[in-house]
């Protein structure tokens, strides 16, 4: 049991210190800034089981199993409030991401495709953007457009309400609006177990 602990913590702590070497030219504030945020979602992943980690970051989705939907009331960048409500009756996809986050940039086109490819279908993108300046996230954007809605969790209080414990991480809501799967890291958007849990949240009635 110790050595699960233990290995444990050294996971946690090379999840709140990748992206940070990852963030190369940060300013100091922003790293301080992302540090703190780390800090508090590693010591709220003190809730999340080993078992439940480990599947989260296999190959494919993880059902979900830490209890209710997590609240969610976020801007987008024009203002526009959103919450999980609104979007009953369609799939949502939320992902969490940062413009320093090198995977989020490698999977973004794959899953930017997949979105589109089932948009007719009811699949919705709720890209969150985890607590950057508006002109970084623009920045970014112009580079890697997406499809569908960025929202933007200034303070890190959606991340944490969500148990995000690095980035990306994505989940998937149902028509009910219920959390049904979830994975942190990147995703293989063409892998077809990956592909088919989206589509069978589809495949449900509203």
């Amino acid at each position: 049991m110790a050595d699960v602990a233990a290995g444990r913590r050294r996971w946690l702590a090379a999840l709140a210190t990748a992206p940070l070497a990852r963030a190369g030219a940060a300013t100091a504030t922003l790293a301080a800034a992302l540090a703190a945020a780390l800090s508090a979602t590693r010591a709220h992943a003190e809730g999340v089981s080993d078992d439940a980690l480990r599947r989260a970051t296999g190959p494919d989705w993880a059902p979900w199993r830490g209890g209710a939907t997590p609240a969610l009331d976020l801007p987008a960048l024009d203002g526009t409030a959103h919450t999980l409500a609104q979007a009953r009756g369609q799939v949502v996809l939320l992902s969490f991401w940062a413009s320093w986050c090198e995977p989020c940039r490698d999977e973004f086109p794959e899953m930017a495709a997949l979105v589109r490819e089932q948009a007719g279908r009811g699949l919705r993108l709720w890209a969150v953007n985890h607590g950057e300046s508006r002109p970084r996230i623009d920045a970014f954007l112009a580079r890697f457009p997406l499809p569908d809605t960025v929202l933007h969790d200034r303070n890190g209080t959606a991340a944490r309400d969500w148990r995000v414990l690095g980035m990306p991480a994505n989940y998937l809501v149902d028509r009910k609006g219920r959390l049904r799967y979830w994975h942190l890291g990147a995703l293989d958007w063409r892998r077809p177990a990956v592909v088919a849990a989206v589509t069978s949240l589809l495949d449900e009635p509203a």
